[in-house]
């Protein structure tokens, strides 16, 4: 009879012990991150305010062309449940799109860049659609032969300035330098290397498909630039994905009238140099970003479309676009807004 009040005294013990052994376990399980990243709607914002022009007639559109992003962060075993049953979130494994050894540093570093490259390949597909077209600036090596002269003398970068005297403005003034020549002949090349300018002598050889012609033995790139000055002003925003909405984007500023016909257009898709629209990541929650925003329309990769049609959205019409001049035909054909 003495021991049955122990008893009974002990179990609040027990519960306490296991209550604290679970909150452990919790804190512990809060804190251990899980192989995933959750992807939500971004910002958005009107493309065609990052353009930047200079020295040309601009026409601010009075529609908006919006470009849209994507958030993506870490999780924990708890925000990953809470975060699966919203349909406007999804759960990406993380080395599907950073390598595992990459840093925060490496992998900001390697979105800035593409964003860069994004803006060079939209400027240009925009002034060519305009008939504007980019201007040849420069001629720099992209690859040397190996075993050959030029390989001993010449370095990937180097800027080629003049052969023989000749200016190398194009890769057509180059072809162009190099005829009347002959291999074993040695021409005297003008530089660029790191802002310095050089004169170095190198041996010509023969091609391997023409007997008897001459080539250096480099590859090269032409460099070109606008026929005035324009950029894309995008801040901290990184990723190729703006492109196609970019390239829109500076052929409303640059043209007289209204491409979007006074609409709200959103947008995502990379821009190809030859205008063609490449796939991206996170497209339903980038439609459901542009509905949230009040998109009349939204463009998304050709190839990315079947999985746009399954975001959660109520009304806004999702266009497929396999090239950019499909996204302008589409504007051209929109009727005009009525206020």
């Amino acid at each position: 009879m003495e021991d049955k009040p122990s008893r009974r005294s002990s179990w609040p013990l027990y519960l306490l012990g296991a209550l604290f052994a679970a909150g452990v376990l919790l804190l512990a399980a809060w804190n251990i991150e899980i192989p995933y990243l959750a992807f939500s709607p971004g910002p958005v914002s009107d493309a065609a305010d990052a353009i930047v022009a200079e020295q040309v007639d601009v026409y601010p559109p009075e529609g908006e062309l919006l470009m849209l992003t994507l958030v993506s962060q870490d999780v924990n075993i708890f925000e990953a449940i809470i975060v699966g049953i919203d349909p406007t979130i999804d759960l990406v494994r993380r080395d599907h799109v950073r390598p595992p050894d990459e840093s925060d540093e490496d992998y900001r570093e390697r979105v800035l860049d593409q964003m860069d490259d994004s803006h060079q390949i939209a400027i240009a597909v925009a002034l060519d659609h305009l008939g504007l077209g980019m201007v040849p600036t420069d001629v720099f090596i992209t690859d040397l032969g190996d075993g050959l002269p030029a390989a001993d003398i010449l370095q990937v970068g180097d800027s080629v300035d003049a052969l023989n005297g000749v200016p190398i403005i194009e890769l057509s003034d180059l072809s162009e330098a190099l005829e009347g020549l002959e291999a074993g002949d040695v021409i005297e090349l003008q530089i660029t290397r790191e802002g310095s300018v050089q004169y170095v002598e190198v041996e010509l050889v023969e091609r391997q498909d023409e007997i008897g012609g001459p080539m250096i033995g480099i590859s090269v790139r032409e460099l070109r630039e606008p026929p005035f000055p324009i950029s894309i002003e995008t801040g901290v925003v990184g990723g190729p994905s703006a492109g196609m909405m970019h390239t829109l984007a500076i052929i409303d500023t640059l043209t007289l009238g209204e491409l979007t016909k006074g609409h709200i257009i959103a947008g995502t898709g990379t821009i190809r140099a030859d205008g063609s629209v490449g796939n991206i990541g996170g497209v339903r929650q980038k439609v459901v970003g542009a509905e949230a925003a009040g998109a009349d329309y939204v463009f998304v990769p050709e190839g990315n479309y079947e999985v746009a049609l399954t975001a959660e959205r109520e009304s806004i019409e999702i266009i497929p676009i396999a090239h950019v001049d499909e996204a302008i035909a589409f504007l051209e054909a929109l009727p005009e807004v009525s206020y």
